[in-house]
């Protein structure tokens, strides 16, 4: 299941941990756990979103956060 969320990861896209959870069959704290755990080892890392603030965000239509910093977590590998 560690190999299918990298390839999701790397697939591209926003994937939530709620949708990555649903895509694959998975309970969320368990996708947040396989998600910690593959930052530790190296093959993913967290996206930098909100350098600007939301108003400079490209990612700003998929964040219900409008207008908070650092709410938006995802992961590039």
């Amino acid at each position: 299941m560690l190999e299918q969320l990298l390839d999701e990861i790397r697939a591209g896209g926003s994937l939530e941990v709620s949708a990555l959870s649903k895509k694959l069959g998975a309970s969320p704290q368990l996708i947040s756990v396989m998600l910690e755990h593959l930052q530790r080892s190296g093959y993913i890392r967290p996206y930098e979103t909100c350098g600007d603030g939301c108003g400079g965000c490209s990612l700003k239509t998929q964040c219900n956060h409008a207008g908070h910093v650092n709410l938006l977590k995802m992961w590039q590998a």
